[in-house]
């Protein structure tokens, strides 16, 4: 099942098939990043980041780069399929905060709770934006945190699917008001 949109077609995939198409995207290949798991509800993700000498720095450890890139689009990934195509949901701002270097392969689980979905989506039912937050831990092994990742998403319901309430019009019934007076007569 698809929906077109301005920005292109969004596909809805299995958690599985999506999986696997992330594996062979070429970036991750590239990075040695695999996605390991996206449940079924679509509330978790797991990752890791696979120490190659492609994406060992000087000092031999984890590449910066790779580490903050591993944490990208996971959240915003999550949340768009639990939230359907009415929603817009886009990656807005990262923060990273690297904690000790990545000597092995990095782990990463992004999490995505259905009340925390909920929540995002009756507080952007009106059409306002909402800036949620997010946090993760990147870990090895034995649990040593290599870095504390924030990423904060954009999320606002699509304008063909808002309530239309006396109080907040759609756009279009706002320029139509322009061109016509309250009676419904041409103005001009």
């Amino acid at each position: 099942m698809s929906k077109t949109s301005r920005h292109g077609e969004r596909r809805r995939f299995s958690p599985n098939m999506l999986r696997r198409g992330m594996n062979l995207y070429p970036p991750f290949l590239g990075m040695g990043l695999r996605v390991k798991e996206f449940s079924d509800d679509w509330t978790v993700c797991r990752v890791e980041l696979k120490l190659t000498r492609f994406n060992r720095n000087q000092q031999g450890t984890a590449y910066g780069g790779s580490i903050g890139a591993m944490s990208d689009a996971f959240h915003a990934l999550l949340l768009m399929h639990q939230l359907g195509t009415d929603y817009y949901v886009w990656d807005k701002a990262a923060e990273i905060e690297y904690v000790s270097p990545g000597v092995g392969t990095v782990y990463g689980r992004f999490e995505v709770s259905a009340e925390m979905a909920e929540a995002i989506r009756a507080e952007a039912a009106s059409g306002q934006k909402v800036l949620p937050w997010f946090e993760t831990e990147l870990t090895l092994r034995d649990g040593t945190v290599v870095a504390r990742v924030r990423r904060q998403l954009y999320v606002r319901k699509k304008r063909a699917t808002r309530e239309v309430t006396p109080d907040r019009p759609r756009r279009r019934d706002l320029r139509s008001g322009l061109r016509s007076g309250a009676d419904g007569s041409s103005a001009g």
